[in-house]
């Protein structure tokens, strides 16, 4: 979900009593003030989804010796689906545009992203619809003419990350984030 958010803080204007405040300063007296403001505005440009409720994707067991042999997993599906959003015009003001700036972050294992647990030697790789590899930190830029309904097609998988395998259970959090303009 896009958020904008500002801080304000709270006003203080016009130190001097209220009848200097309204009227004309005398020009060898100098004026001071200060402002600040707090508060925040947090805005959603748009409806956000990204495959099931809990958000979760699980592995089935994986073999290791496929991964010895430089193998990846069977691949499981990550799709984000983004809807709703508020239309920006373009310059031209003719036709709605939809711009995304998205980043995968998490921590890396090279160009893969690292696991945490009792697994060792394996690493996750994510992949876009084109097979292009996805690294932490990438920035993914993405234009839609459509503010209904964009889909985006992901797929994760592991692989080995070229330290010594053993067997365990792990886990990884991988954070989306996607900025709309």
């Amino acid at each position: 979900m896009s958020r904008s958010t500002a801080l304000l803080l709270p006003l203080a204007l016009c130190t001097l009593s209220v009848p200097f405040c309204f009227a004309e300063p005398v020009v060898t007296t100098a004026l001071k003030g200060r402002v600040q403001m707090t508060g925040s505005i947090v805005d959603s440009a748009c409806t956000i989804r990204v495959g099931n409720d809990s958000q979760t994707i699980a592995f089935k067991p994986t073999a290791l010796n496929g991964l010895v042999n430089g193998d990846t997993s069977s691949k499981q599906p990550l799709n984000i689906y983004i809807n709703d959003c508020i239309e920006y015009r373009t310059n031209d003001d003719t036709e709605p545009s939809q711009r995304f700036k998205l980043t995968f972050e998490g921590a890396s294992e090279g160009k893969y992203f690292s696991i945490q647990g009792a697994a060792q030697g394996i690493a996750l790789q994510i992949k876009d619809s084109q097979g292009q590899l996805i690294s932490p930190g990438m920035l993914l830029q993405l234009n839609s003419a459509s503010a209904d309904m964009l889909t985006l097609n992901y797929s994760l998988s592991l692989v080995g990350s070229g330290h010594a395998l053993e067997a365990g259970d792990y886990h990884a959090t991988i954070k989306l984030s996607i900025q709309h303009f």
